[in-house]
């Protein structure tokens, strides 16, 4: 009797970050390298890299990110615990310092990860196949990051 059928998921992340980074992403797609991948709904290349992932029916999940860019949600619009005074997440570093510090507000995040996620149903037209963390948000001690569920 043969065990459980195990089915290997390489997923490229990062995906609208830049053009370039995105076509390279879909070449190993297409080369059967990667299986699916994650996209940056606030990345520089969301738009292009969305119409990518419909045109070659790449299976895409939302790479939530609260440390690289701008925000696309209420944040945008003043002052929030995620932003530095220029408008920017924190960076890597700096969100992680800051939730280690406790002066992250779990609302802000809640409402910051809400509206990439309708921005990705924006983009792509439906829900995404998964969702993941850009550089680890979702994984960090002493963080807790909200669901969907």
């Amino acid at each position: 009797m043969a065990g459980p059928r195990v089915k290997l998921v390489v997923t490229a992340d990062d995906f609208g970050y830049c053009p370039r980074r995105d076509e390279g992403i879909v070449e190993a797609f297409l080369a059967g390298a990667v299986t699916s991948v994650s996209l940056l709904v606030n990345g520089a290349a969301a738009e292009s890299a969305a119409d990518l992932a419909r045109r070659h029916q790449i299976p895409t999940g939302l790479h939530a990110n609260l440390s690289e860019g701008r925000p696309v949600g209420p944040a945008r619009q003043g002052a929030s615990s995620l932003l530095s005074p220029e408008g920017f997440f924190l960076g890597k570093m700096g969100f992680r310092e800051a939730v280690a510090a406790g002066s992250v507000s779990l609302p802000q995040v809640r409402d910051e990860l809400e509206a990439q996620l309708i921005r990705f149903r924006q983009l792509l037209g439906g829900d995404p196949t998964h969702v993941d963390g850009h550089q680890h948000v979702h994984v960090l001690p002493g963080g807790r990051m909200p669901s969907w569920a």
